[in-house]
């Protein structure tokens, strides 16, 4: 009776095993067909427009049959068209890839769609929601940027605390509204140290500008020193066009990290669901890390970290934090005396 007990038990569990792998591959394949039929996605995208259209165009290579329609645009702006488009009852995109602080107010106004796409395992707990509304993909790394040229090697800025240097006065370029770094930095020092930073940063006649690229092209072309707090992949793009800028990564660095999911009532919802599936695989990923941004998947390496010392943590600035953003952001202005 023992035996037949195993034996019945083993059949079950084969069973089941098959069962379970034949609805996968035939959820997955009734997906494909219906993507087939709609011959397209549309993706809205904040992140620069190469890495969207190397994103495009390995997913065309990867499904000939389905094309890739890209939009790239500013973060807030595309937060705004989400929202008007829902509203109309008309949404245009499929998928979204978006700031993490902009995403979030999107998603609270219902504008995203369930989908637990199997590629959100290779991801860790913090990256995404259990429900398959979002995942945060990837992240700009915040670091120190500098002109090689004004900067001798052996003065390099090594922590943000660095910069109240009065050797750096007058010499520094911040964004007016660096309130999502800012917010990131209170997660690791605490509040009352980095409004220290700030007020002792404000004493430093800094330029503010607004836009990353801005400032970092500013910089390489030898208008102020240091950039403050830089995007590290647009740094790396002008250093590898041969710009005399280089990055140094601070304690800790914070990653702005990218909201990422499928819209609700798209156009396209099926090829939105194998683009979302197809960004996500360990392909995707490394496309994305390939262009200097940080991806979190766990079978994926991101090359830009290499430059990172083994001790200097990422930390990503979370979708809970958005719920703050405007009190951040009047709370850096007032910190830094931006009227």
């Amino acid at each position: 009776m023992r035996k037949k007990g195993i034996v019945l038990f083993l059949a079950q569990a084969v069973f089941c095993t098959t069962f379970l792998v034949s609805s996968d591959k035939s959820y997955g394949d009734a997906i494909l067909e219906a993507a087939k039929k709609e011959g397209e996605v549309v993706f809205y995208g904040s992140m620069e427009l190469p890495v969207s259209q190397k994103l495009g165009a390995l997913f065309e290579k990867k499904y000939p049959f389905i094309k890739v329609g890209i939009t790239r645009i500013a973060s807030e702006r595309m937060a705004t068209r989400l929202s008007s488009e829902a509203q109309a009852g008309r949404a245009r995109a499929d998928v979204v890839h978006q700031s993490g602080f902009d995403f979030y107010g999107v998603l609270q106004k219902g504008v995203f769609e369930s989908y637990n796409s199997s590629e959100r395992s290779a991801f860790p707990a913090e990256y995404k929601d259990d429900k398959g509304y979002w995942t945060l993909n990837s992240a700009t790394l915040n670091v120190i940027a500098y002109n090689t040229r004004l900067v001798p090697a052996g003065e390099v800025p090594k922590s943000f605390w660095d910069l109240t240097d009065p050797k750096w006065k007058g010499k520094i370029i911040m964004d007016e509204n660096e309130s999502k770094w800012m917010a990131g930095m209170i997660s690791y020092y605490g509040e009352a140290k980095v409004m220290e930073l700030l007020r002792k940063l404000a004493t430093q006649d800094l330029q503010f500008r607004t836009g990353h690229t801005l400032m970092q092209t500013l910089v390489a072309a030898g208008e102020r020193a240091i950039v403050g707090v830089a995007f590290a992949n647009g740094v790396e793009r002008l250093r590898n066009e041969g710009a005399p800028i280089e990055w140094v990564a601070a304690e800790p660095i914070i990653g702005l990290t990218f909201g990422f999911g499928l819209v609700k009532n798209s156009p396209h919802p099926n090829a939105g669901k194998l683009f979302v599936d197809f960004v996500l695989s360990r392909e995707g990923q490394q496309a994305i890390a390939d262009s200097n941004y940080y991806v979190p998947r766990k079978d994926v390496r991101s090359p830009i970290m290499k430059k990172v010392p083994p001790q200097v943590k990422v930390i990503p600035l979370s979708l809970e934090m958005a719920k703050r953003y405007n009190e951040y952001f009047h709370l850096y202005r007032k910190a830094m005396g931006i009227k």
